[in-house]
């Protein structure tokens, strides 16, 4: 059979791979080498050519990008930089000389960012109250934002943030123009207050905001708190709000904490007013200006804080706030509530709501989203409830009991006049006279007695009484707001030293190793008194003072300052005091009886022995 074809071998002289491979010993590899170089015999004059303009075109676009790159870095800062424009003109030829250069040498993104920063700096820039050619013009320039990048891809999130600005100051641009008669609203503007209406109970009275976001209509809960109740609309007849603002927004979450507004958010008004009665002055410099409106002033009076605690905090509810100075009153602030939350009851209680319903309600409750730093033009009583009596009980500052309010505040009560009282089962009283009131003081004679004995044995020797004075006002600040913005650090007036030193002793620390101290917890808080020492623990002698904000640094276990009392009345004469004013007199107006001699350490003694009495 003959063999076939296929089987027949090759001749090492017609097989070129098996005479390639012995040569280079590269097998496969050596093929490969072998057909590119065919390839490119046959194509390289075409493809050389080709790679060349690829690799010009690469380094082109990247040093064209480059350079785009630092064009529109440049640019960004310039549109930044014009941002921080601090007047409206000032920000317009910013940003128009800004957006030629960007139109020329910037990309469509650049543009947006110019626009978007140029409209949020003018809504910043925008005065409040508002004057209506500039609420025009920036309501204008939003509304040209967002026709031309409001639908752009990419830009959701700046539009967004300009939408909601442009709907705010709409809103308010409308009603300017629709109250436009009233505006400018000023002292001399007549309020258009209509009669008072009366219904029978069990209907509650409703008082009127008209504020420059719109009115506000709240129903008040007479039932479940009768006497505040009474305090909102008295004040609102004298027209104690009239002409003040809302404040700025408040708020409290995990990110900012707040004891009394947690996880809430509030927005307050009437920390000063134009309470009846009070006399109330022009700005320093404007007396003689007849435009000039008077400076408002704080409440003269504070009542027992009182709300419906049958009622729920919701959107809507209005509530006062408690007097910082006194927790348990009220003065006249109030807040609004925007956001509600359960916490509020802990220190709060309801006192009215937004009178409506529906969508009239919900139009109500987006004004109130809008009132941060509003203007309230005035209020008024639209009803009240037939038969009752608003005249609120209240506390005069100055009186230490309550009564019924008046048309004019009555005289401060100079405490200093009153006879001295010896009653066994309450704490001492002293007064410190000042030349702008008297402060009264409680005594705590079952926690302190020889820091007590010692501090009424110098006044019964008229110690204070000669040559003395606040020498020492440490930190700044009048009020707990403006004392606790002022920063860290203690806020005391510190008194006790006489020209005529005459007393070579110190007593003993009652803050340490004392059991009735740690029970009843003294701390160096707001409004208590302690007295002043040296770094030896017990060095204390005639020197005190008075804290004026919490100041638990001198409560520590190792070196604390031992307090002794608390100011009961006239604390806010004690923020005015000054370097060097001087204490006019300190007198006891209650004690007990027995002889007020402390134990004391003479420095020529080493023991402790009563302290000498000094005619």
């Amino acid at each position: 059979m003959s063999q076939s074809k296929y089987k027949q071998p090759i001749s090492a002289s017609a097989d070129k791979h098996r005479d390639l491979v012995p040569r280079t010993g590269l097998g496969s590899g050596a093929i490969f080498v072998e057909s590119a170089g065919k390839f490119l015999g046959t194509y390289g004059k075409i493809l050389v050519p080709v790679i060349l303009l690829l690799i010009v075109a690469v380094f082109t676009y990247y040093f064209v990008s480059n350079i785009s790159g630092e064009s529109n870095k440049k640019l960004r800062m310039q549109i930044d930089e014009a941002a921080h424009a601090d007047k409206p003109d000032a920000l317009k030829d910013k940003f128009e000389t800004v957006l030629a250069d960007v139109e020329k040498d910037g990309d469509d993104d650049l543009l947006a960012y110019a626009h978007f920063r140029w409209c949020i700096r003018a809504a910043e820039l925008t005065t409040r109250p508002y004057q209506l050619d500039q609420l025009e013009k920036t309501t204008a320039l939003l509304a040209a934002y967002l026709e031309k990048f409001g639908e752009t891809k990419g830009l959701e999130g700046q539009a967004a943030k300009v939408k909601a600005i442009h709907g705010q100051l709409a809103d308010d641009l409308k009603f300017m123009k629709d109250n436009a008669a009233k505006l400018p609203f000023t002292k001399d503007t007549k309020a258009d207050k209509p009669a008072v209406k009366s219904a029978a109970a069990p209907a509650n009275p409703i008082v009127v905001f008209v504020t420059s976001k719109g009115n506000l209509r709240f129903e008040l809960f007479e039932d479940g708190a009768a006497n505040a109740v009474k305090n909102m609309v008295s004040l609102v007849e004298e027209g104690y709000f009239d002409r003040t603002d809302f404040d700025a927004l408040e708020f409290a979450n995990k990110f900012n904490p707040s004891p009394d507004f947690r996880y809430a958010t509030v927005i307050k008004a009437g920390t000063e007013g134009r309470p009846k009665g009070v006399k109330l002055e022009k700005p320093t410099g404007k007396e003689k200006d007849e435009k000039a409106d008077v400076v408002p002033k704080k409440n003269p009076y504070t009542i027992d804080y009182e709300g419906d605690n049958s009622r729920e905090f919701q959107a809507g509810t209005i509530a006062f706030s408690r007097d910082p100075d006194e927790t348990s009153r009220a003065r006249a602030e109030f807040f609004v509530v925007v956001e509600p939350s359960p916490a509020l009851r802990t220190r709060f209680a309801p006192l009215g709501k937004l009178a409506a319903t529906g969508d009239e309600l919900a139009a109500q409750l987006e004004i109130v989203k809008r009132l941060d730093q509003a203007t309230i033009y005035y209020a008024y009583v639209e009803q009240k409830r037939e038969g009752s009596d608003y005249r609120p009980k209240v506390y005069y500052d100055g009186w230490p009991v309550p009564t019924v309010k008046r048309d004019e505040p009555p005289k401060p009560l100079r405490f200093g006049e009153l006879p001295l009282e010896i009653n066994d089962k309450e704490n001492p009283l002293v007064v410190i006279e000042l030349e702008s009131g008297d402060v009264l003081i409680e005594l705590a004679e079952d926690v302190t007695p020889n820091t007590v004995k010692n501090f009424i044995s110098l006044i019964e020797e008229k110690f204070f009484n000669k040559d003395c004075s606040f020498y020492r006002v440490e930190g700044t600040g009048q009020g707990v707001v403006a004392i606790e913005r002022a920063g860290a650090g203690a806020r005391i007036v510190q008194g006790g030293r006489a020209s005529n030193y005459q007393h070579d002793y110190t007593i003993k620390n009652e803050a340490v190793d004392n059991s009735r101290y740690d029970e009843a917890r003294f701390r160096n808080r707001r409004g208590t008194i302690a007295m002043a020492r040296t770094n030896d623990l017990h060095s204390a002698s005639t020197e005190f003072f008075v804290n004026l904000k919490d100041f638990p640094q001198w409560d520590k276990k190792s070196s604390p300052y031992c307090v002794f009392g608390r100011v009961l009345e006239g604390l806010n004469l004690l923020e005015d005091v000054k370097a060097n004013d001087k204490i006019v007199s300190v007198k006891v107006i209650r004690k007990r009886t027995g002889e007020y001699l402390p134990e004391v350490k003479y420095k020529d003694k080493g023991a402790y022995e009563k302290k000498k009495k000094v005619d």
